[in-house]
């Protein structure tokens, strides 16, 4: 099974397969039974190794792990804002209403 790419919009804890309030303990659990598995002498593949490798050793620093989580929620804050305020086809639907409204103030 293929490690989770990060160009394909899974986050750092999904190539671990971990959760967010994972702790540095179980992270380096998760790392060691992956590494088993996706190590190239026994997988023959290093690219997915490296990649399992890169992203435990930014989930172990707690700076770059907390501007990590940071990135996260800012990213979930943006795509719930936008699907919060634009309607299906990408208009304001409060908006569409009160130009109906003042159309009907004209007549």
């Amino acid at each position: 099974m293929p490690v989770m790419a990060l160009g394909t919009g899974g986050s750092l804890y999904e190539v671990l397969r971990v959760e967010p309030t994972t702790t540095i303990l179980e992270i380096k659990t998760a790392y060691r039974s992956l590494a088993k598995v996706y190590h190239p002498d026994l997988s023959g593949n290093s690219r997915d190794f490296i990649e399992i490798h890169n992203t435990y050793e930014m989930l172990l620093d707690p700076t770059a792990k907390a501007v990590y989580d940071m990135s996260l929620v800012s990213r979930r804050r943006a795509r719930t804002a936008s699907f919060g305020c634009l309607g299906r086809f990408g208009f304001h639907p409060t908006r569409r209403w009160q130009i109906k409204v003042e159309k009907n103030r004209d007549n």
